[in-house]
């Protein structure tokens, strides 16, 4: 039992441990502003903030493209609002002024929540690690901003000082975590209480918006993504789509109702149809505002002594240098570089000899991460251009069939949230008009992709998805053939033409496909299922299988009855896609060429966009030589559509060229089905 003296130096004691917990706590007084002028200058000027508060990341002059960045990513962090997404090189410090903007419009008060968005969890967590670092480290930031940066000078880093700290008795509700920092509560303070939080593209997005003390909700007023596409992501179409689902929907889902909230992107263009071409794309995605720059805005003109000089670099990288000194003026003709100070190895002249090493080092990587340019892996002209195939016009109208077409095909290509289609009228030498092609349900925007927020969708849960992708069909089908297809220059309306075949692509849902098709047209040979089968260099080539009983053989297509469905065409889609564009390559009026409606290449855009969303490989193999197409993340849809046209067209006797070619003299039968 303890003594009354016992009990007063016991609670002596513990008042002691109290007052230094509590002076271990608590961080007042705040030290003065060193530099209000310094600090002044700097609230409307995010350049000004750089070479101020951070000259050792930011030590070369500006490029004209980091002007025009800085400026635009200040104007949408302080108004609040707006998208921008860039394609800066690779080394140009993106990420840098990145960073540094998330610091500069939290510190001023232009943005309370800011969400860093990184490619995966750990490229997310550099960014906060590199601010954090900022926050606790930077001297003059600490000089000029003491309100928002001793409370986090006094950490030490450690987030458990953080859970107690106290400025004048009161908890300051600073918060040092892994993936998130929160701001002291420091009246006067314009950064009092906001928010920094990082995640990866593929993490928890929902669900950031932040219950505050007071009891109200903060949701985020900034988004930014930071290169969220990594190359395995631009090589994969699911990838690509996945992500470009993510950021419609769940980061633009952060902001509240009615609010508006600031976007920007920062990417590098790793190949054509990637999320970055599909958030730079300024036509399609007028929104985004998208920009792309390059490392050598224009190449030099003479490349052929690039060439030698690379060829002397591969042996000697100092003789290289001899070399470009002697022959500086020529090589740099017609050159123009976008950052004339960046180059700092004592081995280069001047920043254009800086990037051109790259370009000798690996063309494909210098074209991509440096120029966002990225080399096509096409295999030579097989692959027609998009401007080409929209300057294959006829100047009819839409739905207007020529007067030498007498056979009209159609395709369906099957999602679950879109049909895609297109019509095509052919004559008898497999000279093709493309006549219409769409989406069921109809779309009111003339370009858009897939993955595209607000497009206009069948919908339907999982549960009911199977019966609302046969209505659909059924739908469409019916559409497509009800449909009375003008002949030009008839204008009392005598003559018209319908639909001889229609392909179904039953490769996704083979039964659905057969199920609406016998909806539709009850035992008809209207319209068949079809299925695409690549067939590759190294297998027998489908000119060579030999029909099954039942089946019928045609030019690279087969109709029979696969085990367990009903009639189906399958097709050789390497063959056919290679036919398709082979036809697009042949001028407007010659024979066996494809063309379109209509007199403004821009209307088809989006089309021959879809027409070069595959690549071309040539592959050999035991004396065989195939063209094998491959996916890109790029939408594809209205290519097979045209291709399943083509084929379709064949099913009803129509010779291609080349089987024209072949079998010149031969009476030609129609095949009907």
């Amino acid at each position: 039992m303890l003594t009354k003296d016992g009990e007063k130096h016991r609670e002596y004691m513990a008042l002691r441990s109290r007052k230094l917990s509590l002076s271990a706590r608590e961080i007042a007084p705040i030290p003065p502003m060193r530099n209000p002028q310094r600090r002044m200058a700097a609230r409307k000027c995010l350049k000004t903030f750089c070479e101020h508060y951070f000259p050792q990341r930011f030590k070369l002059a500006w490029s004209s493209y980091h002007l025009e960045v800085i400026e635009r990513l200040q104007k949408i962090l302080v108004q609040g609002g707006g998208k921008l997404a860039l394609a800066m090189p690779r080394g140009s410090g993106k990420t840098t002024l990145i960073e540094t903007a998330i610091i500069w419009a939290v510190l001023f008060g232009h943005c309370r929540f800011i969400v860093a968005i990184g490619a995966n969890h750990g490229e997310a967590k550099k960014i906060i690690n590199n601010i954090k670092a900022a926050l606790s480290a930077n001297k003059e930031l600490l000089a000029d901003f003491p309100e928002s940066i001793y409370p986090f000078h006094k950490l030490k880093g450690s987030a458990l000082l953080a859970r107690g700290q106290l400025y004048l008795g009161e908890l300051t509700s600073i918060e040092w975590k892994p993936d998130m920092v929160v701001f002291p509560r420091i009246p006067g303070s314009p950064a009092c209480g906001a928010i920094i939080v990082s995640v990866g593209i593929h993490g928890a997005i929902r669900g950031k918006n932040r219950t505050m003390p007071d009891g109200s909700i903060a949701r985020p007023d900034a988004i930014i993504l930071d290169d969220v596409s990594t190359k395995k992501d631009a090589a994969s179409k699911v990838g690509t789509e996945k992500i470009v689902g993510i950021i419609n929907e769940d980061v633009s889902g952060l902001v509240g109702p009615a609010d508006e909230m600031a976007m920007f992107m920062a990417c590098t263009v790793i190949r054509e149809g990637d999320v970055a071409t599909y958030y730079l794309d300024r036509v399609n995605r007028p929104l985004w505002n998208g920009l792309r720059y390059k490392m050598v805005e224009t190449m030099p003109e003479r490349m052929d002594l690039w060439e030698k000089y690379a060829e002397i670099r591969w042996n000697d990288p100092v003789a290289a240098t001899i070399f470009y000194k002697t022959n500086r003026t020529e090589m740099k003709k017609g050159a123009v570089v976008a950052w004339e100070a960046n180059y700092n190895s004592p081995e280069t002249l001047d920043a254009l000899q800086f990037a051109m090493n790259k370009w000798c080092d690996n063309e494909a990587s210098f074209m991509s991460e440096y120029q966002n340019d990225p080399l096509r892996p096409d295999a030579g002209a097989v692959v027609v251009p998009e401007k080409t195939i929209r300057s294959r016009l006829n100047g009819f109208d839409k739905r207007t069939v020529p007067m030498e077409a007498s056979t009209l095909t159609a395709f369906i290509d099957v999602h679950d949230d879109l049909l895609y289609y297109a019509v095509t009228a052919w004559a008898s030498d497999f000279t093709g008009y493309v006549i219409d092609y769409g989406t069921w349900p109809k779309q009111t925007r003339k370009k858009f992709a897939k993955g595209d927020k607000g497009l206009y969708t069948m919908g339907g849960d999982a549960e009911r998805k199977d019966g609302v992708i046969q209505a659909g069909i059924v739908s469409l089908l019916k559409e497509l053939t009800a449909t009375v297809w003008d002949v030009e220059g008839d204008s009392d309306g005598a003559e018209h033409r319908t639909i001889d075949k229609i392909l179904v692509d039953g490769g996704y849902k083979p039964g659905i496909v057969e199920n609406a098709i016998r909806l539709a047209f009850g035992r008809s040979n209207a319209a068949f299922p079809s299925r695409g089968k690549a067939v590759r260099a190294s297998q027998l080539p489908m000119a060579d299988w030999k029909p099954k009983p039942g089946e019928r053989k045609g030019d690279r297509w087969i109709i029979g009855r696969p085990p367990g469905r009903g009639i189906t065409v399958t097709f050789d889609t390497n063959y056919w896609k290679v036919q398709l564009h082979d036809a697009f390559r042949i001028a407007p009026g010659n024979r066996g060429g494809l063309t379109l409606w209509g007199r403004d290449p821009e209307r088809h855009r989006m089309f021959s966009e879809h027409l070069n969303g595959e690549s071309a490989k040539l592959v050999e193999s035991d004396g065989k030589a195939v063209y094998e197409w491959i996916d890109t993340p790029r939408d594809n849809h209205l290519f097979d559509c045209m291709v399943g046209c083509m084929v379709a067209a064949s099913l009803v006797g129509i010779k291609t060229l080349e089987e024209q070619a072949a079998r010149p003299t031969r009476r030609r039968r129609q095949v009907l089905l």
